[in-house]
């Protein structure tokens, strides 16, 4: 305080500006520190809740994203099976005085709650480069010495904290990181994933002998589900969520774009693929025969809102998988097996950008990396050389 009033005003003054310039907080940190209190940076479920609400993410990316957090979390702070409770809050013990615990699987007895809840009220500040880096290796370690074990052990671990960090993209914190605090470094980062082995496709299909097959053993949703996949390079989703107005007949294309049921998996996702001209008379004639908006057939109704993936084709599906694994295509996903095949295929009559265009590919090197493969003989003509050595 001060009895010179001509000092009083031109302190409220400076505050006054201070504050139209930036903010209370700021004005309160810069003249009144001692009664503000430091933020905390947020918990995981939070941070996880903010996200949700304010990014946009489909809600399957979202649940996957969230899942390989919540996982790596949970390893990292040793959390496992929760105990189970009474009502007054006390864990339950059996009859020889040991804690009940609750499976963390467990969605109907409540374990599963449980264990997010112990998972989401962890900081942020969990997940610091060094725990992170930590938790990868010991993850690795538990598959053994085996190499091929221990390269699935890499693989799956650097995909769960790609997922995992996405929660923390630009895109997740556009609107979240204006509502909570976050650490500082953000989490996962300086954490450095190995460099990826070898994960070019490598073809074990004849296109042309699999589509005689088909002709001939495939009828009805798994036959066009098959022509979907190995003409036009759809995912499956594309496929199951695929509606008759997304066909233009008069151009000749299947346009990947958002629907009611759909939302690509990005924006790079979306786009127009040239139908094969003898495929636009059996859409033709799918369309005459369509009971509803959907161009594969099915009873269940389409679930696309849900945070899982459900499929509405799943038997489908399934009757098309058991059938290309009879064709030797042994592949995990042998859907997007045919996807590759296709992929392939351009790359070595039409070029890669010309794959790159079908498969919808935000990055080129994402086309070369994975799902290329030559189709052709690449050599220089020089072993026509050899024929004058030998006759002379």
């Amino acid at each position: 305080m001060t009895a010179d009033k001509s000092i009083a005003a031109e302190r409220a003054r400076d505050r006054y500006l201070h504050l139209v310039a930036n903010g209370w907080q700021a004005t309160l940190e810069h003249y009144k520190p001692e009664v503000v209190k430091p933020q905390k940076p947020a918990m995981i479920g939070e941070w996880a809740e903010s996200v949700k609400a304010t990014a946009d993410f489909r809600p399957s990316t979202f649940t996957n994203y969230l899942q390989s957090l919540r996982q790596i979390a949970a390893e990292i702070s040793d959390i496992g099976d929760q105990p189970a409770v009474d009502e007054n809050g006390a864990p339950k013990r059996d009859r020889q005085r040991r804690i009940i615990y609750l499976s963390r699987f467990d969605y109907r007895a409540g374990g599963r709650k449980a264990w997010i809840a112990k998972v989401d009220a962890q900081p942020l500040s969990v997940l610091s480069a060094a725990a992170v880096q930590r938790w990868r290796i010991e993850y690795v370690a538990k598959a053994g010495k085996a190499q091929d074990a221990r390269r699935r052990a890499e693989n799956s671990a650097a995909s769960l904290i790609r997922c995992a960090r996405s929660l923390f993209s630009a895109k997740a914190r556009k609107y979240a990181a204006s509502e909570l605090v976050l650490p500082n470094p953000l989490p996962f980062a300086g954490v450095e994933l190995p460099k990826k082995g070898n994960t070019t496709y490598q073809s074990k299909i004849n296109a042309a002998e699999l589509i005689e097959h088909a002709q001939a053993e495939l009828t009805g949703e798994p036959l066009k589900i098959f022509y979907l996949g190995i003409l036009c390079g759809l995912r499956k989703r594309e496929i199951d969520l695929l509606i008759w107005s997304q066909v233009d007949f008069g151009k000749g294309v299947i346009r990947i774009e958002r629907t009611e049921y759909f939302q690509p998996k990005s924006e790079d996702s979306s786009g127009e693929i040239d139908l094969e001209a003898e495929l636009l008379p059996l859409l033709q004639e799918w369309k005459t025969q369509a009971s509803g908006a959907f161009v594969i057939e099915s009873t269940r109704k389409p679930k696309h809102q849900n945070s899982r993936t459900n499929y509405r084709c799943e038997p489908h599906f399934k009757t098309l998988y058991i059938w290309l694994r009879k064709k030797g295509i042994t592949a995990r996903k042998p859907l997007h097996e045919l996807r590759k095949e296709l992929g392939a295929i351009l790359a070595s009559t039409q070029g890669i950008f010309a794959a790159q265009s079908v498969l919808r590919h935000a990055q080129i090197s994402t086309t070369a990396a994975y799902y290329t493969d030559k189709k052709k003989r690449i050599t220089a003509g020089l072993g026509s050389l050899l024929e004058k050595t030998v006759k002379s």
